[in-house]
């Protein structure tokens, strides 16, 4: 069956049943498209078959003048300009009086077709004229009629491998798995509300390099467009892939719209926040240690809750952030709640206990002037009656990374949608699923028969994804934990490389060796050279040692809100190893992998807390691996997890 991008926006409701009855009858190499911007409308259908055969196509109640293919006309005119071969214009018309024989050829080349006579026999019409053009001409057509599908190649890796000009003259386009997705349900006749909702859902779960990002970009850029006085908000999970999602539009895509809003989820809720009467000068606290100190002794280490429970401060505190997070109403509540994927097992007593800790610390947070915990501060507007009163609200909502997600982040974000607004999420699952091992259906969101997978990694190649992905394959019993790639129609690409060192002096040492190198090489623009630390290394200590080696003025610190200048093609990204979800580069080095292999060898966890802090180990270096385009290079002071072995090279002995 043909697949459609969209439900041919450009016919109303009764021709357009007919004709979408008619052209699913063609096979699934044909690409049905309607032409979203009125300036490219040659055609109220655009078909694009096997071999890069073209034809347009339009449905009329009369037979149609010259001056009502007005657009087509000048399309064929362009065409011409280029040496290209001109497209035929099939005209529909309701009843066709038979004035010119049937397919013969009227002004340029549209054609007239009685519309009884098309539906009849679709094929045998679309067949005969569709006209087959050169790769030249059929990228030509793609960039000139569905622009909002394009690909700006600073937006991608999918194809920086080395500095040649004449391939970057080359356009790239979205898929048609991504195309549909940034369409999907954005022009009004389409939208299927729910009944028990006021709002669209939407979820896209793709692997590490399907676009997800992009998609949400186009799609954020193409409904602003489209709708220009409605308010549109794309939330991103952290800071770096913000700013890198920002800077790409203001720099490559025509500017932000006045429309859109681009926000961290935190910078978007402590916003809402201080709209909130009462609520204006309390400031969120995200550092324990920044607590006052009546509330930090609450969680002394001499304590009879961490001495009777055997329980650490750290995990005292995750529990009472977790209790906010899952907005927990009361004691009953926590005492009955699953808390699968915790990684450390609470019974009765102890969850008695631990509440009534919960309730000390949101006592003693009331005393404090002006102090307030994030996950308190998103549980008290979560949970607000009034909320949408006082607060920005939006048509439109796009979440990157939902996998990251609170639940009462989920709760929040839908009380900021207008009715009958649209929310659009996209995720991997390989990630980490839904915070807390949650489900859909536990936060409200009803995703059943409104989820698309996209399996096919443009990002990286066959070598890396297939390594990054023997990590979790022993996860893969869940279909909501674990979504396998299509590998088959991947680049092969060369090993990932893992260096081995005995001390993080000698890891050091031989990072910047192997950057060093790669700079001279000079094959790859230097920002698509990315350097991803864990909480082993000082980004500032390491940024010093790079430039000190390499050159002043080299790197850019993604996660130092400090840096003042633009991101720009001279420069190498550095980024943490927990904050670099949905960035990439051709080139990606990775430090500390031993510091964050050791989190779950640690001698005083338990069996189940190990398994769970060996999950997260995995899934982290999973996201890391993946941010490669083409070459990985990692560095460790650990030996690597079994499972990967097979997949890499290895050089030298770790310590």
């Amino acid at each position: 069956m043909a697949k459609f991008v969209d439900l041919l926006i450009n016919l109303n409701n009764k021709v357009r049943r007919h004709f979408k009855k008619a052209l699913e009858t063609l096979g699934d190499d044909y690409i049905i498209r309607s032409p979203v911007l009125a300036e490219n409308g040659v055609a109220a259908i655009i078909i694009q078959g096997p071999n890069q055969a073209w034809l347009c196509l339009g449905h009329h109640i009369d037979a149609p003048e010259k001056s009502d293919l007005d657009l087509y006309h000048q399309f064929i005119m362009e065409l011409a300009e280029h040496d290209f071969k001109a497209i035929t214009y099939v005209a529909v018309i309701d009843q066709y009086d038979g004035t010119d024989d049937l397919f013969s050829v009227a002004d340029d080349s549209a054609i007239r077709v009685d519309k009884a006579d098309f539906l009849a026999s679709p094929e045998t019409f679309i067949n005969a004229h569709m006209v087959v053009v050169t790769d030249e001409q059929h990228l030509w057509m793609k960039q000139q009629l569905f622009p909002e599908a394009t690909i700006h190649r600073a937006c991608t890796t999918r194809a920086v491998t080395v500095k040649d000009t004449s391939a970057r003259l080359t356009p790239m386009f979205l898929d048609f798995d991504q195309e549909w997705a940034a369409k999907l349900d954005i022009f009004e006749h389409q939208r299927d509300f729910v009944a028990t909702q006021d709002y669209t859902v939407r979820l896209l779960n793709g692997v590490a390099g399907s676009g997800k990002t992009l998609i949400l970009i186009n799609r954020a850029l193409l409904y602003c467009q489209q709708y220009p006085d409605r308010q549109v908000l794309l939330l991103i999970h952290n800071k770096p892939v913000t700013r890198d999602v920002r800077l790409k539009i203001e720099r490559y895509l025509g500017g932000v719209p006045s429309n859109l809003v681009i926000k961290t989820f935190h910078a978007y809720a402590l916003k809402q926040w201080r709209q909130v009467p009462g609520y204006q000068q309390q400031q969120p606290i995200f550092n324990f240690d920044k607590l006052p100190l009546a509330t930090q002794a609450l969680f002394s280490v001499n304590s009879d809750l961490i001495l009777k429970n055997k329980l650490t401060q750290q995990q005292l505190w995750a529990e009472c952030e977790y209790i906010n997070e899952l907005l927990i109403a009361d004691k009953d509540h926590y005492l009955a709640v699953e808390r699968q994927g915790r990684g450390f097992a609470l019974q009765s007593r102890q969850r008695k206990d631990i509440w009534s800790l919960y309730e000390k610390v949101m006592r003693s947070l009331k005393d404090c002037d002006g102090l307030c915990l994030p996950s308190l501060y998103i549980r008290k507007m979560a949970l607000y009656q009034k909320f949408d009163v006082f607060v920005d609200q939006y048509d439109h909502i796009l979440l990157d990374e939902v996998q990251f997600f609170a639940p009462a982040w989920l709760t929040l974000i839908k009380k900021s949608l207008v009715t009958n607004g649209q929310l659009f999420m996209c995720a991997d699952p390989n990630q980490g699923f839904l915070k807390n091992r949650l489900s859909w259906k536990s936060v409200g969101l009803n995703v059943r028969g409104r989820t698309k997978k996209l399996r096919t990694s443009y990002r990286t190649t066959f070598s890396i994804l297939k390594a990054a992905n023997a990590l979790l394959e022993l996860m893969a019993d869940d279909p909501e934990d674990f979504l396998r790639p299509d590998f088959d129609k991947m680049t092969q690409g060369s090993l990932p490389r893992v260096i081995n060192s005995q001390s993080g002096q000698d890891e050091s040492v031989r990072f910047l060796n192997e950057l060093e190198a790669c700079i001279k090489l000079k094959t790859v623009p230097m920002n698509q050279i990315m350097v991803l630390y864990s909480a082993a290394w000082k980004p500032w200590v390491l940024k010093d040692k790079i430039e000190q080696r390499c050159g002043l003025g080299i790197v850019f610190n993604f996660n130092d809100a400090r840096e003042k200048t633009d991101h720009n093609d001279n420069q190498i990204k550095l980024v943490s190893m927990n904050s670099c979800t949905g960035m990439e580069a051709g080139i990606t080095f990775v430090l500390g992998v031993g510091y964050l292999l050791l989190q779950y060898k640690n001698i005083e966890l338990s069996e189940e807390e190990v398994q769970v802090k060996k999950q997260e180990i995995y899934r982290t270096l999973y996201v890391v691996m993946t941010r490669a385009g083409q070459q990985l290079v990692m560095f460790s002071t650990e030996p690597m997890p079994e499972e990967i072995l097979p997949f890499v090279a290895v050089e030298g002995e770790s310590g």
